[in-house]
């Protein structure tokens, strides 16, 4: 994907989640109560945006919106398994944004570090597996994966061991990218955080490819405290908003299947 198609595509997408829909909203209530003071749907628009927002913040909310996609994601993977289902990749979909201004620690989001060590406990216990990391950069910028191997390189991953995919913009890019090297013939363990293993596995099977489920970072095995769940907080709009990035990224595969078996 292009850089210019990319950046289209977070400012559209920016539109859709909780917190733009709410601004959206608040804006065009708040425009027309000033301009028509006596009319009242203005001022309901300018409400209800702030309702809206307000329900996505409840922690309840976040928590009943993620928790389909982590139960359909799995459990943790078990080596064992892979292993004798003769897995000899473990491939981590991208999840930083990088600056090499940072340490190789920090470089790393708070989901995307859950993701290397996870791949980490899945290459030491398959023999002869190798780390594939995955993610590309702005023009200008070190590429995600070429961040990512830094730490693991620090926690005892020979750097033979690893493979880098440095081009990938998105999900449906890395499964295009990983299909060229690694083929529809073998199976491989596909380690990305829980809430988007769902659509991971779309992308990757509707390739033809044989994935194996590896979650991680989940945000649902523990229920939230029953007097916080209707506290809005900022984790509660984070988890809404992660949510609906998901669901909108189901409906955009769904539209894209639609239009190209026309």
């Amino acid at each position: 994907m292009s850089t210019i198609g990319l950046l289209t595509k977070k400012l559209i997408s920016a539109t859709l989640y909780p917190l733009g829909l709410a601004l959206i909203a608040l804006i065009i209530g708040a425009f027309f109560w000033y301009r028509r003071p006596t009319r009242r749907w203005g001022s309901r628009v300018v409400v209800g945006a702030i309702l809206w927002l307000l329900v996505l913040s409840l922690p309840v909310t976040g928590f009943v919106l993620l928790r389909p996609l982590e139960l359909e994601a799995g459990d943790y993977a078990n080596p064992s398994e892979l292993a004798s289902r003769g897995v000899e990749y473990v491939v981590v979909l991208g999840a930083t944004a990088v600056t090499e201004d940072l340490s190789s620690i920090d470089r790393w989001s708070g989901e995307g570090i859950l993701r290397l060590m996870e791949s980490i406990r899945l290459w030491e216990a398959v023999p002869g597996s190798k780390l594939m990391l995955s993610g590309g950069s702005f023009p200008g910028r070190q590429s995600n994966s070429e961040a990512m191997a830094v730490l693991p390189t620090k926690l005892g991953v020979p750097r033979e061991s690893m493979i880098l995919e440095t081009r990938a913009a998105d999900t449906i890019d890395e499964a295009n990218l990983f299909l060229k090297m690694l083929g529809i013939e073998k199976p491989f363990a596909l380690v990305t955080s829980a809430l988007h293993m769902p659509r991971s596995m779309e992308i990757f099977r509707g390739l033809g490819m044989k994935p194996i489920a590896c979650p991680c970072a989940f945000r649902t095995k523990v229920w939230p405290i029953w007097y916080s769940w209707f506290v809005p907080d900022v984790s509660g709009l984070q988890n809404s908003h992660l949510a609906f990035h998901e669901y909108l990224g189901m409906a955009w595969l769904s539209l894209r299947r639609v239009f190209t078996e026309k």
